[in-house]
Parts: structure tokens; C-alpha cells; sequence
């Protein structure tokens, strides 16, 4: 039998007290809940101003937004022991390539912060998949805008 350590035990127990999310900034997520929530509110609202593939589009956006979020907010009320803060964010009145420039701006920042989370030991695979849909909202804003006078009511 190997002589007791209890040097090596003692970092052993640290390791296993310490929370897996010790790497997580919990202060950032709020941020990252609101913008999701306002992006959700500006695509519902753009969804009104268009027709066919483009109006479904934009709601499927605005609904993978709400679910961001709502996501953020499960991993905010694990880590924090808190619920995070409703907002309910009130859409801009500007022209409608302006809105999408300002979310593409606004899906590139989550895209980014999203992919920094992703090595997390606990939430990384949850970080890994809103990364994803990011990046495909990106894809299909970009569309969008190529396409936005064809399509237009």
C-alpha cells in the first residue's frame, strides 16, 4: 500500500470543490441575453415587411434568437444562483437595411463570444451549437440583404 499524501490529496479535493464553470463570466451574459432579445425583436418586426420565403425566414430567425436567449438565461440562473433580468426591447425605427447591417454587426459579436465559451467543461457544447446558428444567421442576413429589393411587399 502507497504512503498517504495529503500535499496531493488536498490539491486533488481543490480541484474537485472547484465549480466546473470557474471559467465562465457570468457578468457577460446578461449582454449576451439582450442582444439576442433585441434581434429577435427586430426580425419578428421585419418579418411584416416581407412576403414568402423571406417573411418564414426571418420568423424561424427570431424564434432560434428567443431560444438563445432563453438558453443564456438557464445557464445564467445555473451558474449565478440568480434569474436573470427581463428586457423587452423596443425596435428601432430605421430603414430596413440599416436594421439588418446593425444585426449582422450583432450576430458577428455572439458569433465571436459564443466561440470563446466553447471550451467550457459544462456549457461548451451549448456554446458550440449557438455558435452555429450564429454563423448561419450571418449566411442568411448577408442573403438577404443581396436579395432585399426582389423580395420586398
Amino acid at each position: 500500500m502507497q504512503a498517504y499524501d495529503p500535499e496531493k490529496a488536498a490539491r486533488i479535493w481543490d480541484r474537485v470543490r472547484q465549480p466546473p464553470t470557474a471559467g465562465l463570466d457570468v457578468q457577460k451574459l446578461p449582454a449576451l441575453i439582450n442582444e439576442e432579445w433585441t434581434d429577435a425583436a427586430i426580425y419578428l418586426m421585419l418579418s411584416r415587411q416581407f412576403q414568402g420565403k423571406h417573411n418564414l425566414l426571418l420568423r424561424q430567425m427570431a424564434e432560434q434568437e428567443q431560444t438563445h436567449a432563453a438558453c443564456l438565461k438557464g445557464i445564467y440562473t445555473l451558474v449565478s444562483g440568480k434569474r436573470a433580468a427581463e428586457y423587452t426591447p423596443q425596435p428601432e425605427a430605421a430603414p430596413v437595411e440599416t436594421l439588418l447591417r446593425r444585426c449582422y454587426g450583432r450576430e458577428m459579436r455572439s458569433l465571436a463570444a459564443y466561440e470563446a465559451r466553447a471550451s467550457d467543461p459544462e456549457y461548451g457544447p451549448v456554446f458550440s451549437r449557438l455558435a452555429a446558428q450564429e454563423r448561419d444567421h450571418c449566411r442568411r442576413l448577408l442573403e438577404l440583404l443581396g436579395s432585399i429589393n426582389q423580395y420586398r411587399r
